[in-house]
């Protein structure tokens, strides 16, 4: 992993949740990360549904942002579970000699060559691995918080090309909810769709989904759902007849690291949220 990463914000957090970013540039201040926008970044041709219409297009166009960043010495560091599964996807794919050299034929019309060198990482991926400086910088202990923890789909499958946590029993969620005062009152053990991603094909399935979701996170008593996952954010904030209130990682981090809720952003929940 490098010390300098280029930040991959992907299309979903600029464009209809900024309170997000804001409070992942918090947290990676805070936590003394070196960052920088990833030069050039277009969408990462996400994997629900632009992808299957186009799959070349899709490899093509992660392999360039990819290269981008090796050919500068950094990694990529991604806020969305999407984002993240996507170039990791394309990432594991590229390891094949032909498909590298059939996706660089390509690039080359833009000066440009891909050699596999550099990582794609999550924000929950990095803290997972910086509980005590995540401790040092807890000057607000989140104790009001009883989080049920959803994970979403694309942060543990397919296994093969993710590594931030166990496909079966995740727990590094709850670890960094609880490194930050917060009760853990439910976490899936095969964690389940939001129900989002077929949104588009039947609003009746997506809300059934939700709603089951829903119903176990009441029944544990959560005053909060935690996820990493912009996706599921959108689902749980915005879709739910009666609303448990939703949190992105980042936020919780935040708030415990000092940041208001004014200064992040938080009234913009459609699901208000007491802090």
């Amino acid at each position: 992993m490098s010390d300098e990463f280029y930040l991959f914000r992907g299309c979903l957090i600029p464009t209809r949740l900024p309170f997000l970013e804001r409070s992942s540039l918090f947290v990676l201040d805070k936590l003394g990360m070196t960052y920088e926008n990833l030069p050039g970044a277009t969408c990462c041709v996400e994997p629900i549904g632009l992808r299957s219409l186009a799959l070349d297009t899709w490899l093509v166009t992660a392999a360039r942002m990819l290269a981008i960043a090796e050919n500068d010495g950094r990694d990529i560091l991604t806020l969305c579970n999407g984002c993240y599964v996507s170039l990791r996807e394309a990432r594991h794919i590229l390891e094949s000699r032909e498909e590298r050299d059939r996706v660089n034929s390509v690039l080359d019309e833009i000066g440009i060559e891909y050699n596999g060198t550099a990582d794609v990482l999550h924000l929950c991926g990095i803290t997972k691995d910086m509980e005590k400086k995540v401790r040092s910088c807890v000057v607000r202990p989140q104790e009001s918080f009883r989080v049920a923890v959803h994970p979403g789909c694309h942060i543990v499958r397919p296994s093969t090309v993710t590594d931030i946590d166990s496909r079966f029993s995740p727990h590094v969620i709850s670890d960094i909810a609880k490194w930050v005062g917060s009760e853990v009152v439910y976490s899936e053990d095969w964690p389940k769709c939001c129900g989002g991603g077929i949104a588009g094909t039947s609003d009746d399935i997506s809300s059934r989904v939700l709603e089951e979701a829903l119903a176990e996170f009441r029944r544990a008593g959560a005053n909060s759902i935690l996820t990493p996952c912009p996706f599921c954010f959108v689902q749980f904030d915005v879709k739910q007849k009666e609303g448990i209130p939703v949190l992105y990682l980042s936020e919780l981090l935040a708030l415990a690291f000092g940041a208001t809720p004014e200064s992040i952003g938080m009234r913009y929940h459609r699901t208000k949220i007491i802090v």
